[in-house]
């Protein structure tokens, strides 16, 4: 009994003991753990692709996966690379908003402007158009021989967009002669349905498929002005807060796709929907 009794005030008295080792080690496992998932996420991180809706760079389908030329090209390069990823579609302000301010967030299809250059970090260039247009309904009498002409005119552009950013680098002023959207599908309609929006900008490969979008035909518009010095060359590019090695890394598979012939073989499987319309 005695022994009994001794064993029962040893056991006792080191119970406390054990269970806060059990609980220091649970500890120390966990931190080994989160240590670990921590580590991994940093050197193979998830990036997260935005873009929009503007065919034949982007499209989007009901019940089917986004497509387009720059899909195509971007799919390539990310399956090239070594990090998983998603690919989302939003209105273009959001996913503009998305690849500032977000770590491994990157969007396409972006204009390289002076203005956007300190923006973000640039993958590497997707596509080249050399050309940004005014567009007006051709039953309209609209002349424009320079710049400082279409300043006589109202003006819709997408927010944030190259023609925005680009004409208001240029003098011209929201509310004077920009009137400014936040949703890229309502250009086209709002030039045939608002008889005080004289003019849109747009590059004539997309024209296309906007005024398709606005249930219209391109024929019912008018090329008025080639804007000079604002060719609307389409880029890859992640937010400053990205890691420079995802960067890099990301910048050389992009640079493979070209290299090797893929580029090209991607531009013939588009070439019909790249082709611009005759006007």
């Amino acid at each position: 009994m005695l022994q009994d009794k001794s064993s029962r005030v040893f056991s006792t008295q080191h119970q406390p003991s054990v269970v806060s080792q059990l609980k220091k080690l649970l500890c120390l496992a966990s931190i080994v753990f989160a240590n670990a998932v921590s580590a991994e996420a940093k050197n193979n991180p998830v990036i997260h692709l935005v873009t929009e809706h503007l065919p034949p760079y982007q499209i989007e389908s009901k019940h089917e996966e986004l497509s387009g030329f720059a899909v195509d090209i971007i799919k390539e390069t990310m399956a090239r690379s070594r990090y998983a990823y998603s690919l989302k579609s939003y209105p273009w302000v959001r996913s503009y908003r998305l690849a500032q301010v977000k770590e491994n967030h990157c969007i396409f299809s972006v204009a390289r402007l002076k203005s956007r250059e300190a923006l973000f970090k640039w993958v590497g260039p997707i596509s080249h158009i050399s050309n940004t247009t005014m567009w007006a309904l051709k039953d309209r009498s609209i002349e424009v021989n320079n710049l400082e002409d279409a300043k006589k005119y109202t003006i819709a552009v997408n927010r944030d967009d190259i023609a925005h950013i680009g004409l208001m680098e240029r003098g011209f002023k929201e509310g004077e002669h920009l009137y400014v959207l936040d949703d890229a599908k309502s250009l086209v309609n709002l030039l045939i349905t608002r008889p005080e929006i004289d003019l849109i900008v747009a590059d004539n490969t997309t024209i296309k498929f906007r005024t398709e979008l606005a249930g219209a035909k391109v024929e019912q518009l008018q090329l008025i002005y080639e804007i000079e010095n604002l060719s609307l060359n389409f880029y890859f590019a992640c937010s400053k807060q990205t890691d420079d090695d995802i960067i890099n890394h990301l910048s050389d598979k992009l640079q493979s796709v070209y290299q090797d012939g893929t580029y090209h073989t991607i531009i013939e499987k588009w070439r019909d929907k790249l082709t611009r319309p005759n006007l």
